[in-house]
C-alpha cells in the first residue's frame, strides 16, 4: 500500500507539473506528497523529477516509468471499484450441507463483505461456480493443495470408548447394548480418496469389518446412530462441539478435511483471500467465538 501511495503521488505531480497541484489531485497535503515522491525515488535509486522553484519536470527515468506507474494506479483504482461493488452486492458462497447456524452468524460478522451462504454437495458446488450461480465455493482438495482445512477425528455421544485418542480397534472390541458392533460414519463430504482410503486401510488392519465403516451417512442419521448405538462419527472438532459430542483425534491414522476455494470469473483473488476465514468458520473448520 505504501508503494501504491508513492506511485499515486508521483503520477499526480508529474501530470500536474507541480507539487502543489499534484497534492490537490491526491487530496493530500503538499509536504506529504513531497515525502512520498522522495521515498519512491530512494526505493528505486533514481531521480524521477527535476524540481525548480516554479515547476517540476520529468527526468529521462521519470519519463520512462510514468506510463507504467499510471497503469498500476489505474489498475488499483479499478480493483477498488470492484471491491466496493462486491461489498455493496455481497458474495454468494457455497458451503457443505449442515452448517452450525451459530458459525454462520460469526462468519457473517467477521467477513469484510456481505455473505450469503448456500448449502450444496461438493459436486454441485463446483458446477454452480462454473455457471456463475455461486460467487465462491469450498471444493474438497488433496492436503497438498489445501487453502483451509481442519483435522478430522472421532466424535461420540458416550464416554465408554475411553482414551485421549480413539483407536479403530476399539470399534472391533466393543458393541452396543444390543450386541451390534459399533460403526464409524463418514460424511459424504469426506468420501474422497485422501480421507476415505487411509481410514479404510487402517480399519481393516485393526480388524474392523467393512460393514462397520459407513461412508456417506447423512448427518442426521449419523447423529441418531451415535445416540442410539454409541457409534463414532468422523468430523471436525467444531462440528462435534456444535452437536454436543465428545471429539478425539484418531489414534492410528491422521486425516484432514481440506478445501480449495473456487471463484467465478470477475471475483478478485484478493477478495477471495479476504473472506477465507469467514468461509472456514461457516464450514465448521474453526470454533465459533
Amino acid at each position: 500500500m505504501d508503494l501504491l501511495r508513492h506511485l499515486e503521488a508521483f503520477v499526480a505531480v508529474a501530470e500536474a507539473g507541480s507539487f502543489t497541484r499534484g497534492a490537490d489531485l491526491c487530496g493530500t497535503p503538499q509536504p506529504v506528497v513531497s515525502r512520498r515522491v522522495a521515498a519512491l525515488e530512494r526505493d528505486l535509486g533514481a531521480t524521477l523529477l527535476h524540481r525548480t522553484s516554479r515547476q517540476v519536470e520529468l527526468t529521462d527515468t521519470g519519463r520512462t516509468l510514468l506510463p507504467h506507474a499510471a497503469d498500476l494506479v489505474a489498475r488499483a483504482g479499478h480493483f477498488r471499484e470492484l471491491a466496493a461493488a462486491a461489498r455493496a452486492a455481497g458474495l454468494s458462497a457455497g458451503i457443505p450441507p449442515g452448517p452450525d447456524p451459530r458459525a454462520l452468524v460469526e462468519a457473517r460478522r467477521a467477513a469484510s463483505v456481505a455473505l450469503t451462504f448456500a448449502e450444496h454437495p461438493a459436486s454441485e458446488r463446483a458446477a454452480l461456480v462454473r455457471r456463475g450461480r455461486l460467487d465462491v465455493a469450498l471444493l474438497p482438495c488433496p492436503p497438498d493443495e489445501e487453502e483451509i482445512g481442519a483435522e478430522l477425528g472421532a466424535a461420540t455421544a458416550t464416554d465408554d470408548l475411553r482414551g485421549r485418542r480413539l483407536h479403530l480397534d476399539q470399534l472391533r472390541r466393543s458393541a452396543g447394548d444390543d450386541g451390534r458392533p459399533r460403526a464409524l460414519h463418514l460424511a459424504e463430504e469426506d468420501d474422497v480418496p485422501w480421507v476415505r482410503d487411509p481410514v479404510r486401510r487402517t480399519a481393516r488392519l485393526a480388524g474392523v469389518l467393512d460393514g462397520q465403516l459407513r461412508v456417506g451417512t447423512p448427518a442426521t442419521e449419523a447423529l441418531t446412530c451415535a445416540l442410539e448405538y454409541g457409534d463414532a462419527i468422523l468430523c471436525t472438532p467444531a462440528w462435534a462441539a456444535a452437536h454436543g459430542l465428545r471429539w478425539r483425534p484418531l489414534g492410528d491414522v491422521a486425516v484432514r478435511r481440506t478445501y480449495a476455494v473456487a471463484a467465478r470469473p470477475g471475483v478478485p483473488r484478493e477478495l477471495v483471500d479476504a473472506v477465507l476465514p469467514a468461509l472456514a468458520g461457516a464450514a465448521g473448520l474453526t470454533e465459533p467465538r
